[in-house]
């Protein structure tokens, strides 16, 4: 799939770039940014998982990374809070291959382990913390990773802010979710079941379809950790290390096309050349009839209509075209011979002219404006429908992709 995934990435270059000038810049920008990282993620091994720790403060994040290490690598403590900044948990044999990565992520706190060799882990920041730049660095990072193990405890399962505001708006990642209660040692060894069926309750219904729950005592007060080889097994057996780059980058490609598809469909179907032929016509005869500035005002009301229906970018630009449709058209208009006159006396005077030879006539009057007016707004609706083409193209090779890999 990965090669499959690089050739997607260039029709998603080739959206943006047509996209650009036509379509909401806010969105056509986040698209290119998803882009970008997503190539920057498909340039390092596959063979290497990224997984975050997320879970808010007290939870045990840093404890379990430890445990996870088989050794002391990140800084634990409970004072709130604690992680202030992520921890990148790099294999000692491959940490050179990660570098180039975790720089683009803007991590720069790494240790080396020596635990699993296919596994990276990033201690985030508490998702709760007090400090607001904390949750951004999370909320930046969290779409970027391979895959995120949620870590709570027995107090804190089902505190608002973790299901709310991450799980429940980042379902549609859950194949790369797994979900850690933290600290059951705390529990009756007879309740621990029951609050884990509580939190895969709650997790389906944030919309999570399948929850996995392992229970885990990263740092008992007695005894060695329990439940750490369990999570370790399970992030190894989740995914194919190569599925879990590739489903995660896919999954993220969807989304951003699903974004595209919406933007660029929101113009209504538009039959402009049927419609501009009668709106020149009308206001042509308005003209020739001495009421230019009728004409003008008609030929520039239809302008700013259309431009309504665009939406995005094109909306603003045709706008923009509709304020200057009105001079524009008296100049026109101007350019054909004189409009002081009354419009009987004009018309004379116009078929006097071409009985005489002249040129001068409706059709030069609606060729002209067909040129000056109607030629940018053709630009403009040609750069729409490339866009709406190349987002169309985008999403017809997405969904191959994601039918063959299904």
């Amino acid at each position: 799939m990965h090669d499959a995934l690089v050739g997607l990435l260039d029709k998603v270059d080739t959206a943006v770039a047509e996209s650009a000038g036509a379509l909401d810049r806010t969105e056509v920008e986040s698209v290119a940014a998803l882009a970008s990282a997503t190539r920057v993620r498909l340039a390092y091994p596959e063979s290497i998982v990224v997984v975050a720790l997320a879970g808010g403060t007290g939870s045990g994040k840093s404890s379990l990374a430890n445990a996870i290490a088989g050794e002391e690598v990140a800084l634990t403590g409970g004072i709130r809070p604690m992680t202030s900044e992520p921890l990148a948990l790099v294999p000692a044999d491959r940490a050179e291959a990660l570098d180039g990565f975790l720089d683009e992520l803007g991590i720069s706190d790494r240790v080396e382990h020596d635990g699993p060799s296919w596994l990276c882990l990033i201690d985030l920041p508490d998702n709760d913390s007090v400090e607001l730049d904390h949750r951004h660095r999370v909320d930046v990072l969290l779409p970027r990773v391979d895959m995120v193990a949620w870590v709570t405890d027995p107090e804190k399962y089902r505190d608002a802010v973790l299901h709310h505001q991450y799980i429940s708006k980042m379902s549609r990642y859950q194949e790369q979710f797994v979900f850690v209660l933290n600290q059951v040692d705390c529990l009756d060894p007879e309740d621990v079941g029951v609050v884990v069926a509580d939190l895969g309750k709650a997790l389906r219904e944030d919309g999570i379809l399948e929850p996995e729950v392992i229970a885990t005592a990263a740092s008992p007060v007695a005894g060695p950790p329990y439940g750490v080889d369990l999570l370790i097994d399970s992030l190894e057996a989740a995914l194919d290390r190569r599925l879990a780059v590739s489903s995660k980058a896919l999954a993220d490609l969807a989304s951003a096309s699903s974004r595209l598809v919406a933007s660029s469909s929101m113009a209504h179907a538009v039959d402009f050349e049927s419609q501009w032929a009668d709106q020149v016509g009308s206001a042509c005869d308005l003209a020739l009839a001495g009421m230019a500035a009728g004409g003008g005002h008609d030929l520039a009301e239809y302008v700013a209509h259309l431009a309504t229906e665009m939406g995005g970018e094109t909306e603003h630009r045709l706008q923009d075209l509709a304020i200057e449709t009105h001079a524009a058209f008296l100049r026109c208009v101007a350019s054909q011979g004189p409009t002081t006159e009354p419009g009987r006396s004009w018309l004379r005077r116009r078929r006097s002219h071409t009985r005489a030879g002249g040129r001068l006539d409706r059709e030069d009057l609606i060729a002209r404006v067909d040129v000056e007016i109607g030629g940018p707004i053709r630009d403009l609706l040609v750069h729409r429908g490339r866009a709406h083409a190349a987002i169309t193209d985008l999403a017809l090779a997405l969904g191959d992709l994601e039918r063959r890999s299904g």
